[in-house]
């Protein structure tokens, strides 16, 4: 299954197992499509369920690019399922793909076996089919009409379902047990009468014949109250059968069954002071010439006054002129001072600048917020950060701009070439700053201390806004800041500068697919990409988001009107060509990158930062953790994590959870360019071979703390290379593979494409048990298949024979009839050698392959007495063990109970010597056949042991399955409550590992309990 669409919307991967998506109008797309597989549904009609009548002006774009998105999550690159065909899209799904699907083939099974009288079968099929459901069918995907519609067929559904169970289980003579569920729908649907006709039923055939009556009175009054009719025919029948029948023995006819479900169609600025009001600057500056003295002032003032005997402004016919009074008073005429200039400094914004409302408005909010009476020297101060080519700059000065009217005093503006390998000296900033606040090039102070605080002084009380743009760091950044809360600064960086004081900082992060079209689209012309959504989505995906990237691509096609977008996206196709697309003119997403990169410098323990960046261009996964970083490079944990969160302060990697990093998708290009240009190949692969090798030998050594005494692959000779990781208890080492489950398989991968067979081929088998014990079996395949490739091409035949074992026994776990052949291979090549072991370990997985595939039977036994006697005079008492528990649980199945408790009591007795997790199955099969016994109180506790043991060992399936009949246990013993909780659990278990069938089954069992 691929889909699940019962509940809120699921995707299958391999990685990832079952999970949600997170962008709403992806899973609106999806959710669409699902709803009517392999039908075709125009992109008109996409927009309007997606849209309603709202739809964005590159609807038609937008749609290409989330089905882009929705291939990628899926796995469908090469758009073989979901398919567009003029003029729309479809999705194909093959059969078992999705969850409705599967219901409705368990629907129509089930009603078949209940109109052949087989209602035991029906009741099983239906309560599988109902166990499928999670919640209301598409329960996360926002209303539309297809997809309101849809829900309200699948409730229809699920009720009809619901009501073929109740009859089946009525037939069946679970009567009493059934009650509960139906008081419970017929609350939920109470104008349904098919549900009250079976609760009625139920009642009466339960001997709770009164209540019966009662209930039809009920239903007649809830009718008529919510609809004004009397109930139908089929009830009235049924009442008045009731009436006639003899209390001690009447019992209503039988319902018929229904012939057919209802059809449904497959699932398819603060103001500021103007520009003109007083300010402390201005004050005196016509009173007095620089230079003049106290006294002079005097003198002068008693020259004007003396002279027309009216005080200092008298105007009288014998006022002297001012420049003869100075001349008198001895002080050199300067001319009266002018206002400050008003330096208005920001670059042009851009025309075409698209999206980031969000930042614009938080970055507007921070610079013009009210001044702290509390703290007149409080700066404000506001600070991008991000990689290169985010647009930090752009968005900087747009904002400014912004905010430009509420700084009347003028906007101050500086590139501080932060990233270059100059950057620019803050006392060299501070001179030309001073110079552009009026102060005279000879009056610039020489020492930078002098400067700042002139600088300082010039600001106070002003209103001006500082854009200090590509700052290197707050040792840059410092001396150029005001003093004044009237100022505010903008600060734009590539690195974090978490040790500047009283800073907001907002993040930078790539575009959103909407915004990334819009501004490609404003650019190009709206009617290009509208003729080409396919190709506008593509060049989109390889732009990842980076607003440089996008402007490259979309100023190359408007230069070149000639050219489709279809041509620029089959350029872009070619990673290793990529970068070289990335370039127009004198903008270039490589030589934006090369500017961070050339920054870069050693740590103070020595590992250069520029190296690291190069080798993790090598890795071919999703993420690194630190400890396979330290491998890849072959340093400590402490110094390779110093050289990282460089990295991550330059904006050159992204640090999603502690000890873990990732690329964004065009920086990992950049990263593997300068890897091979710059690493000779030999470096290359030993740093490559270094982390593969690790992950074996960590694997290896996770796989021997969950599984001590399991039958080993043999080891290769020891080689140079990191320590792997060791693991002290069995919960550290499935802790570790659950952070690693990706990449383990990623490294496998890897290993093959570089000719590292040895390692390609021994990692996946190595790691079944933790495959195992966390069910990821489609993982286990997808690496088996890749080593048997492997394998081959080192012609090690013992090696082909374990990798062909675990994938034949992987296949079987999936119930998957392939087993058959990879197992019989495994094993005649065993018999060959002459592994008496290996051959007994293909043995039983045989015997499992029969027992999952096609049902417990005399093959599964036979090839588990062959392992049995094949161990028996060997030292191998743990694979022993596991043939002896299987045999005795396929006796169980196949109803020899004294046969079942002998073998599983061995099994458990040869655990409890030599210690292990197998301890677990032959207990919880052990409390089986108690069960079976009817020796309740046994099963009880043989079972509950069982499920210590299998928590001790991380067993999860272990631990729902002994759960499951823990739960039989208690209700055999009538306490419905504890069976409840014990039900409980293994269902969230069961939902957990994705063993759906188990889950239906489990879900079905609490299902019948009374409710409490």
């Amino acid at each position: 299954m691929r889909f699940r669409i019962l509940g809120p919307l699921e995707v299958w991967s391999d990685k990832e197992g079952w999970s949600a998506i997170g962008a709403p109008k992806w899973r609106s797309l999806l959710a669409c499509l699902l709803v009517r597989p392999g039908q075709l549904i125009s992109t008109e009609s996409l927009i309007l369920e997606l849209w309603g009548d709202s739809p964005p002006a590159k609807a038609n774009n937008l749609v290409s690019i989330y089905v882009h998105r929705l291939r990628r999550l899926i796995g469908d690159s090469e758009g073989r399922l979901l398919v567009y065909r003029a003029p729309g899209y479809l999705l194909r799904i093959a059969p078992g793909d999705l969850d409705l699907e599967e219901f409705e083939r368990l629907v129509a099974e089930g009603r078949s076996a209940l109109a052949a009288a087989d209602p035991q079968r029906a009741a099983v099929l239906l309560a599988e089919a109902l166990g499928l459901w999670r919640g209301r069918l598409l329960a996360d995907v926002a209303p539309s009409t297809l997809i309101s519609t849809e829900a309200e067929r699948g409730n229809e559904l699920r009720l009809d379902a619901a009501e073929l169970r109740a009859e089946a289980d009525l037939a069946c003579g679970r009567a009493a047990q059934l009650v509960p569920e139906l008081r419970r729908l017929v609350g939920e649907n109470p104008i349904r009468e098919g549900l009250w006709l079976l609760l009625i039923s139920a009642l009466d055939e339960a001997g709770r014949h009164a209540e019966a009556l009662d209930t039809y009175t009920q239903a007649r009054h809830v009718i008529a109250d919510e609809l004004g009719v009397d109930p139908g025919a089929e009830l009235q029948e049924l009442y008045a059968r009731l009436l006639a029948a003899d209390a001690s023995s009447a019992r209503p006819r039988k319902r018929p069954i229904k012939a057919d479900l209802p059809a449904v169609h497959a699932p398819g600025a603060a103001p500021g002071e103007s520009a003109g009001s007083a300010r402390p600057a201005d004050a005196g500056t016509a009173a007095a010439a620089p230079g003049a003295s106290a006294d002079h002032l005097v003198e002068v003032e008693a020259l004007i006054g003396a002279e027309d005997g009216s005080g200092p402004h008298g105007e009288g016919s014998g006022t002297i002129a001012v420049g003869a009074v100075a001349a008198a008073a001895g002080v050199v005429e300067e001319p009266a001072s002018l206002p400050p200039p008003r330096p208005t400094q920001l670059p042009a914004d851009i025309g075409d600048f698209t999206g980031r409302e969000a930042q614009v408005r938080h970055l507007s909010e921070m610079l013009v917020q009210d001044e702290a009476a509390s703290s007149p020297g409080a700066v404000r101060i506001a600070v991008v950060a991000g990689a290169a080519g985010l647009g930090k700059t752009a968005l900087a000065v747009h904002a400014a701009h912004q905010v430009s009217s509420a700084f009347p005093d003028g906007q101050l503006y500086v590139d501080l070439f932060g990233a270059s390998a100059r950057p620019a000296a803050p006392g060299e900033v501070l001179a030309r700053f001073l110079r552009d606040v009026g102060v005279d090039g000879d009056k610039v102070p020489v020492g930078d201390d002098e400067r700042a605080a002139l600088y300082r002084t010039r600001l106070t009380g002003r209103r001006m806004l500082i854009l200090l743009d590509n700052a290197k760091d707050a040792a840059q950044v410092r001396p150029l800041l005001p003093g004044s809360a009237s100022c505010a600064v903008l600060v734009t960086t590539r690195n974090r500068t978490p040790d500047l004081a009283s800073t907001r900082f907002v993040d930078l992060h790539v575009l959103e697919d909407t915004e990334a079209l819009t501004l490609f689209s404003r650019i190009v012309d709206d009617d290009r990409p509208a003729a080409e959504p396919d190709a506008t989505a593509e060049v989109l995906l390889a732009c990842a988001g980076l607003p440089l990237a996008i402007r490259i691509c979309a100023a190359r096609l408007a230069a070149r009107t000639h050219w489709r977008i279809a041509t620029l996206a089959n350029r872009l196709r070619n990673e290793q060509r990529r970068l070289d697309e990335l370039e127009t003119g004198d903008l270039a997403v490589r030589s934006s990158f090369q500017v961070s990169y050339d920054s870069l410098h050693a740590g103070r323990h020595g590992i250069n930062p520029a190296r690291v960046f190069r080798l993790l261009g090598l890795w071919h996964g999703a993420s690194i953790s630190l400890p396979a970083a330290a491998a890849l490079f072959g340093e400590s944990d402490d110094d390779v994590a110093d050289a990282l969160e460089t990295l991550v302060d330059a904006n050159l990697l992204e640090s999603p959870a502690a000890d873990w990093y990732q690329f964004h998708d065009l920086l990992r290009v950049y990263a593997t360019e300068r890897a091979q240009e710059e690493e000779s190949e030999a470096d290359r692969t030993e740093a490559v071979g270094r982390l593969l090798r690790w992950y074996l030998e960590t694997g290896e050594a996770a796989a021997d703390a969950v599984a001590p005494r399991r039958y080993r692959v043999p080891r290769e000779p020891a080689a140079p290379g990191y320590p792997p990781l060791e693991f002290g208890a069995v919960d550290e080492a499935l802790a570790w593979y659950g952070d690693e489950r990706a990449n383990v398989v990623t490294a496998t991968l890897q290993a093959a494409a570089a000719g590292l067979h040895d390692i390609a081929w021994r990692l996946p088998p190595n790691l079944f048990p933790l495959f195992n014990r966390r069910g990821n079996w489609t993982d286990c395949v997808t690496s088996h298949r890749v080593a048997v490739e492997s394998v081959r091409k080192t012609a090690d035949r013992l090696g082909e024979a374990w990798v062909l074992d675990r994938l034949g026994w992987s296949l079987a776990r999936l119930r998957d009839e392939e087993a058959f052949g990879y197992l019989e291979q495994a094993l005649a090549i065993r018999r060959e050698l002459g592994d008496t072991r290996g051959e007994a370990q293909s043995a039983i997985g045989l015997s499992e392959g029969y027992l999952k595939v096609r049902g417990p039977g005399e093959e599964a036994v036979k090839y588990l007495r062959h392992a049995a006697d094949l161990l028996r005079p060997t030292d191998m008492l743990s694979l022993r063990a596991v043939a002896l528990n299987n045999l005795g649980e396929v006796h169980l199945d196949l109803g020899d109970l004294d046969a079942a408790a002998e073998c599983c009591a061995e099994a458990r007795d040869i655990w409890r010597e030599i210690g292990g997790y197998g301890e677990g199955w032959a207990l919880h099969n052990l409390g089986r056949v108690y069960l079976a016994l009817g020796r309740v109180g046994d099963a009880a506790t043989s079972l509950t042991d069982a499920i210590g043991a299998h928590r001790a060992s991380g067993e999860l399936a272990g631990q729902a399955t002994a759960l499951k009949y823990l739960g039989h246990a208690r209700l055999a013993a009538s306490d419905p409550g504890e069976a409840r909780t014990s039900w409980t659990q293994a269902l969230s278990i069961f939902e957990q590992i994705d063993e759906r069938a188990e889950a239906a089954e489990v879900a079905a069992s609490l299902a019948s309990l009374p409710r409490s």
